[in-house]
């Protein structure tokens, strides 16, 4: 086996191993443009949709997306829907469609009776928040149905 020369040897180990992630810039974001184009030749179509609320009804809950962005892709002649958006889940009952009178189509969450829950650390927070005694704060939350924050810009004003 031959030896290298010094200088050689130097910049032998000094190369990496494996090729370096390249670091991305503050702000830059997944190349949708890229993307589009690489579904495009594996023949998937996208199309956005333009929807104001999704629901999906399932046998023991309701998930509930308002504001959603909704894109379909076709791809050899199937739909897929993807959806993005903040889910709010309800039990069974609580989301009820339906028609109206007139025939037009409502949409209707009804609200279970559910009463709120306000804990002794609620309570020690919008005392210690407002600089008020315990039952004055405990009041507050009633009045406030739970809010906190209600709870303590309604004592921290208060004359």
């Amino acid at each position: 086996m031959v030896k290298l020369p010094k200088e050689m040897q130097k910049k032998e180990k000094s190369k990496p191993t494996r090729p370096q992630a390249t670091k991305k810039r503050e702000g830059q974001q997944f190349a949708s443009r890229q993307m589009r184009r690489r579904m495009q030749q594996q023949g998937i179509d996208m199309e956005p949709i333009n929807a104001t609320r999704v629901i999906i009804e399932g046998p023991e809950n309701t998930l509930v997306i308002d504001q959603p962005e909704v894109v379909l892709m076709k791809q050899m002649g199937q739909e897929i829907y993807q959806i993005i958006g903040d889910a709010e889940e309800y039990s069974a009952g609580e989301v009820q469609i339906g028609d109206t009178e007139e025939g037009e189509r409502e949409d209707a969450i009804v609200e279970s009776e559910a009463k709120t829950v306000i804990t002794e650390n609620d309570i020690m927070l919008v005392a210690a928040q407002a600089n008020v005694d315990k039952e004055e704060a405990n009041a507050a939350l009633i009045d406030s149905e739970g809010d906190i924050a209600k709870a303590i810009l309604f004592l921290k004003n208060k004359p």
